[in-house]
Order: C-alpha cells, then sequence, then structure tokens
C-alpha cells in the first residue's frame, strides 16, 4: 500500500503535527490518497457498490475513520465519471481519498499510457492517434520540466530512463507542476 500525501489550500506537503494543534493557518485541510488496486472497468460497471477496502487506522494519528462519502474522478476510456471512497479521520480531521494505483493525481490517463505515448513520439517520432496531440505534447513539456528540476539541467540521457527514474522517486514525471507529487509513505 503506498500513501500519498497532499495539501488543500496551503503551502508546502507537510502534514500538520499535533504540535501546531493539527491544523496550521496554511492548512485548512490535508488529505491522503491511498493508492489501491483496482480493476478500474470493475470500478466503473459497480459505481459506488465497489467493495473499496477500509483502512485500520489514520495513518497520521492512529485514530478510526468513517465513511467521507465518494468522490468523483474522469479517467481516459469511461464516459461517466468513475466514484472514488473516501474516508475522514474525525480525530486530526484528515481525509483519506482511495485511487486506482497505476494512476497520477490530476491525470485521466494511466501511467502506462503516459508513457506509452512519450515512447512512441521519442522512437518513432508520431504521437498516438487515439489521444488528443496537445494533450500527449504537454506530457512531453512535463516531462522536461522535471527532469530539470529532479534530474538536473545536464542531463544528457535518454528521456525514457529519466522518466522511469522520476517516477521511481514517486513523482509524476509528466506533470508540468513544480510540487506536482508529494511525498509517499509506504505501510
Amino acid at each position: 500500500m503506498f500513501w500519498e500525501v497532499g495539501c488543500g489550500k496551503g503551502v508546502g506537503s507537510t502534514l500538520p503535527t499535533e504540535a501546531d494543534g493539527g491544523m496550521s493557518p496554511n492548512h485548512r485541510y490535508v488529505h491522503l490518497i491511498l493508492l489501491v488496486e483496482v480493476c478500474v472497468k470493475r470500478l466503473f460497471h459497480l459505481g459506488r457498490g465497489f467493495p473499496w477496502p477500509r483502512p485500520e487506522r489514520c495513518p497520521r494519528c492512529g485514530g478510526r475513520v468513517w465513511g467521507h462519502g465518494f468522490c468523483p474522478a474522469y479517467f481516459d476510456g469511461f464516459h461517466e465519471p468513475l466514484w472514488l471512497r473516501r474516508y475522514r479521520c474525525p480525530s486530526c480531521r484528515l481525509v483519506l481519498r482511495l485511487r486506482p494505483q497505476g494512476y497520477w493525481s490530476r491525470f485521466q490517463a494511466s501511467v502506462a499510457t503516459v508513457r506509452e505515448s512519450l515512447a512512441r513520439r521519442l522512437i518513432e517520432g508520431r504521437w498516438l492517434p487515439w489521444l488528443p496531440r496537445s494533450r500527449q505534447r504537454h506530457w512531453l513539456k512535463g516531462l522536461w520540466r522535471q527532469i530539470r528540476l529532479h534530474v538536473g539541467f545536464g542531463w544528457r540521457g535518454d528521456l525514457l530512463e529519466a522518466f522511469d527514474l522520476i517516477q521511481a522517486r514517486g513523482i509524476a514525471a509528466a506533470s508540468c507542476g513544480i510540487q506536482c507529487e508529494s511525498p509517499t509513505i509506504r505501510d
């Protein structure tokens, strides 16, 4: 299981601690994304009836978590949003969102699709025909940005090698954002 840390409406990506009262002025709410192995097609067919695993305890304070409803998320290949399960810790107000493993936050395409698109462009000089070229160009631009940020300006190696290196660090390798992924806490 992987925990992906994220902050809403705040600066930085660290979790508020009990020492600062649980919530700092810079963190109005905090959420974690739990990446779960899920068959996305089954999730689509079952909708809100999908049997999501329930976290045993809050990873922040160790308290019990409550169900906190669902939130819609769009994924490539599905014309309707998929419903992702959320849980909430009443003690520290942490919100946990479960998400299919193999998808970056704020990306509709899977990591494998993004890598396939970039590989085809870099090897064959062509984009994948079933995806918008503008979106694929955005991924390439994001990869260049992440290479400069995390590997260095002097990188002269293979771009797919850099993709894999950045991905192994838990960073969305094709994101144009500076803080594109948060630190990953492994259970």
